[in-house]
């Protein structure tokens, strides 16, 4: 009988803890914005499929602001995070905002200006209508100095029209309701398969600039370093598993892009595995200057201002430094 109570009583505190259930750490809530479905966005789209935000700690909020708004989101305060192109970042910072460039995943620009059957060239443009997902976002300030180049100036000899949603874009050239539109990956693929035809691909136009990146207000940055440098760890080892783990990927692309096509998707994840995104998204300061030079075509507040100027490789060379880019690549 002593037995039976002295085996109660050791096994009673036990009893008690499995009770109750066990308490994780509380994760901190992140806002990350990005402002297309496009697989230009692959790595954050990886990174949260893959739960590494989780695993650095965070509780992370996927806001999806559709073009050139993500930006005014950003300064706003509204967004931790964003992944965008550099040139709105860009466009929108020697404009005063406070947004930092903190990494680049892909230094060329893997979107293309496609027309209907009827257009047979640049001189073809003349008097006809091309769409543009939002005035300022990525499509409009790429096409505005391609029509400049060719002779053509944007909305008096070339009408721009605002559509929005890249698939109601690749649907109205289809239709030749417009006579061409500038658009991304994987919805590029969906035109083709509608017959609509490349006039310029731009990712073979030797226009190197970071077109997916990772910003943040220089304020924040600056406050928050420690959780800067454990968003960046996830997004980099989200990155390795986009690389490496072809179904995580595709499941991504499903998810966030839109996409149920496994066709395209497949074609999709092996053109940005192999071509277009970086292993380590370090940033290129010569490809920083090349946009800064696109800009000022057509923003003389572009002119002159040097790369070093929008971006902070303090973090990146952190993790570099402390082993931990190369621990994860072992």
């Amino acid at each position: 009988m002593k037995r039976v109570l002295i085996l109660l009583i050791l096994n009673f505190p036990l009893s008690i803890l499995h009770s109750f259930p066990v308490q994780s750490a509380a994760l901190e809530r992140l806002r990350v914005g990005y402002p297309s479905p496009s697989a230009n966005f692959y790595p954050l789209f990886a990174t949260k499929e893959a739960n590494l935000f989780e695993k650095y700690g965070f509780e992370p909020e996927m806001i999806y602001v559709q073009g050139v708004q993500l930006i005014a989101v950003q300064v706003a305060g509204q967004l931790d995070f964003s992944s965008v192109s550099g040139l709105v970042f860009l466009q929108a910072s020697v404009e005063g905002s406070d947004l930092i460039l903190l990494a680049s995943s892909n230094d060329s620009q893997p979107m293309k200006l496609m027309v209907h059957s009827g257009i047979t060239g640049p001189k073809d443009l003349r008097g006809k209508t091309v769409a543009v997902t939002r005035f300022g976002s990525l499509t409009d300030l790429l096409l505005r100095p391609v029509l400049k180049n060719w002779g053509l100036e944007p909305q008096k000899d070339v009408n721009l029209l605002q559509i929005g949603r890249l698939p109601d874009m690749v649907l109205a050239i289809a239709q030749k309701k417009v006579d061409g539109g500038v658009i991304s990956f994987p919805n590029s693929l969906q035109a083709e398969k509608m017959g609509v035809k490349t006039l310029l691909d731009f990712a073979e136009s030797g226009l190197d600039i970071p077109s997916t990146t990772v910003v943040a207000s220089r304020k924040y940055a600056t406050s928050h370093r420690e959780v800067v440098l454990r968003f960046l760890k996830a997004y980099i080892e989200g990155t390795r598993r986009l690389l490496t783990d072809k179904e995580l990927g595709i499941r991504a692309l499903r998810k966030y892009g839109g996409v149920n096509d496994r066709e395209l998707l497949t074609t999709t994840y092996d053109l940005f595995t192999t071509r277009y995104t970086k292993k380590v998204p370090k940033i290129n300061p010569k490809t920083v200057e090349t946009a800064l030079n696109l800009l000022a075509e057509g923003n003389p507040k572009a002119r002159g201002r040097k790369a070093e100027e929008f971006m902070d490789t303090s973090f990146m060379d952190e993790l570099e430094s402390t082993g931990f880019i190369k621990a994860l690549w072992k």
